[in-house]
């Protein structure tokens, strides 16, 4: 993950049947949070918000990493 991972700690996300996110709606507000890179396809949109709105493909509460979190 891009936004998360530092060069010490990558972000253990966590994928449980995960959603994809196709694509954003700039104009209604929704900013693109996170997105993965998967073998040699395109990078995969995996959070987003929209004001206080958060959706993401992955689970946060299933790791002890509180950064995704601190970002609200």
């Amino acid at each position: 993950m891009q936004t998360l991972d530092s060069p010490e700690t990558p972000f253990p996300a966590v994928f449980i049947r995960a959603p994809i996110i196709e694509s954003l709606l700039p104009e209604e507000g929704v900013e693109m949070l996170e997105k993965v890179q998967r073998g040699g396809h395109e990078p995969m949109i995996v959070a987003v918000k929209r004001g206080r709105l958060m959706s993401c493909s992955f689970h946060p509460e299933l790791t002890n990493d509180a950064r995704f979190h601190r970002l609200f």
